[in-house]
């Protein structure tokens, strides 16, 4: 962690603990900081809403962007504790690694994997941001968002969108994204990691939208065409199961 970033968690976790604000100098002394160094990551933090000033005290608190953070963080903690025992559950039916993706802008994410008991086994690593045009989980995810977002997406990647997918242009990309919303699934082999394929499909939350996308990955050798056949419809009832649990 840089020395920056550690001093402004250190502000925004004095600022958590005190209920009529701060002043920079207050906020200084307490972080064992200049107080010129203390107003600049106050200004910083501020110009990104993590904190607010009062206008007439000048004291700071806590802004708005700390609630978002956090309002994010439990729904993405709801959303593990909910899919967990059917992860574990699809797991036990596939022997295959189970995970459980979020799309975050342009790109989606592992919350959480359950892996497989195999010597041979699939493994991604949580919180490491993935493109979200690429792969099963990432299809699923931009298949299900409006269609000005998915140009949006597809516009920030160019060409590298279709063609890491072996898919001829853009066209090519938005029919296969049609498919998989329709299909209600969506595959890749050898696509993200080399050697590993996946089956994914959508989880939704009690408004009916895709909040997750729920994946199967395993080495390619058994992950076969035929193979996903097979655990296609395990895999949408656990996701069933899930959507059940968020109230959807």
């Amino acid at each position: 962690m840089s020395e920056t970033l550690r001093k402004a968690m250190m502000i925004l976790d004095e600022l958590r603990v005190s209920e009529q604000g701060l002043s920079a100098r207050e906020l200084a002394t307490r972080v064992d900081l200049p107080k010129s160094t203390a107003q600049r990551l106050l200004q910083s933090l501020e110009e990104s809403r993590m904190t607010v000033q009062d206008p007439v005290s000048r004291k700071y608190r806590l802004g708005p962007k700390t609630l978002t953070l956090g309002m994010a963080y439990r729904e993405r903690l709801d959303l593990r504790n909910a899919a967990l025992p059917h992860m574990r559950a699809l797991r036990d039916l596939t022997n295959e690694t189970i995970g459980l993706s979020v799309a975050i802008g342009p790109e989606r994410m592992f919350i959480e994997e359950v892996q497989s008991q195999s010597e041979l086994r699939a493994h991604s690593e949580l919180g490491v941001p993935y493109p979200l045009w690429k792969g099963a989980p990432g299809r699923v995810l931009l298949a299900h968002l409006p269609r000005a977002e998915i140009d949006g997406v597809l516009a920030h990647a160019g060409e590298s969108a279709w063609q890491s997918s072996g898919l001829a242009s853009r066209d090519a990309l938005i029919a296969r994204l049609d498919a998989s919303r329709r299909d209600g699934h969506d595959r890749a082999f050898d696509e993200t990691i080399a050697g590993v394929s996946a089956i994914a499909v959508p989880v939704r939350d009690a408004s009916g939208h895709v909040t997750a996308a729920l994946s199967i990955s395993g080495p390619s050798g058994r992950m076969s065409p035929a193979e996903m056949d097979r655990i296609l419809p395990e895999a949408k009832t656990a996701a069933d199961k899930i959507s059940g649990a968020l109230g959807g």
